[in-house]
């Protein structure tokens, strides 16, 4: 009988996801890595510098620059306390004038005046992000420790937002009942349902609510 393969990097299908955040998930890693199968050692610990682009009036468009790409991913649904995000598109910098003002500034409900370039490259996007009233540009520092548990991909996560230095645990899977059982198995059950959209806002005050912990 051949075993089902979990594809941590790239889902086919959007995954349904419950991530929270807090200052203390030392626990819940040590159990994480109890439960766990086996993860290739290639993926087991990474790092990551991204910068999340973050609206303060639009919560269900996570945009973010990684690397030399700009990922747009957008909030399909939420069923039984998951979230099921989407990857819409990648694109390459530079990115045309015309694809920021029909799309992408759209999505983050940003009003932009017209740009004098065709095209942006990622730092002239970035500085167009950080002089708007309305958008935060957010460096974060990520570094991941991925497991699998029953069908389901979970990370623990050290994370640095700007200057707030936090945990992060998440359980997804394309099955959302995996995820559940999952999270049960984790005593996660407790926790709020905290997004990386709505971890920044809370930390840097746009949004006046606690972390899990």
């Amino acid at each position: 009988m051949s075993k089902k393969i979990i594809n941590i990097d790239e889902p086919t299908t959007p995954r349904f996801e419950f991530r929270t955040f807090g200052y203390d998930f030392t626990d819940y890693n040590k159990k994480m890595a109890k439960l766990s199968l086996p993860v290739p050692d290639d993926i087991r610990v990474r790092t990551f510098d991204e910068i999340y682009v973050i609206s303060k009036t639009i919560d269900d468009t996570n945009i973010k620059v990684k690397n030399d790409l700009l990922d747009i991913k957008k909030l399909i649904q939420v069923r039984d306390n998951l979230e099921q995000w989407n990857t819409i598109m990648k694109y390459d910098f530079p990115i045309s004038k015309k694809l920021l003002m029909d799309e992408i500034f759209p999505a983050l409900g940003a009003d932009i005046s017209i740009f004098r370039n065709d095209e942006l490259n990622k730092k002239q996007f970035i500085m167009t992000v950080k002089r708007h009233k309305d958008l935060l540009a957010v460096p974060v520092q990520k570094q991941r420790h991925a497991y699998i548990i029953n069908l389901t991909i979970c990370e623990f996560a050290e994370v640095v937002i700007g200057n707030n230095y936090l945990y992060t645990v998440s359980v997804e899977s394309t099955e959302a009942q995996e995820v559940i059982k999952t999270i049960q198995e984790l005593n996660l059950d407790s926790f709020e349902n905290i997004n990386y959209i709505q971890a920044i806002k809370r930390v840097n005050d746009i949004i006046s609510k606690p972390l899990a912990n």
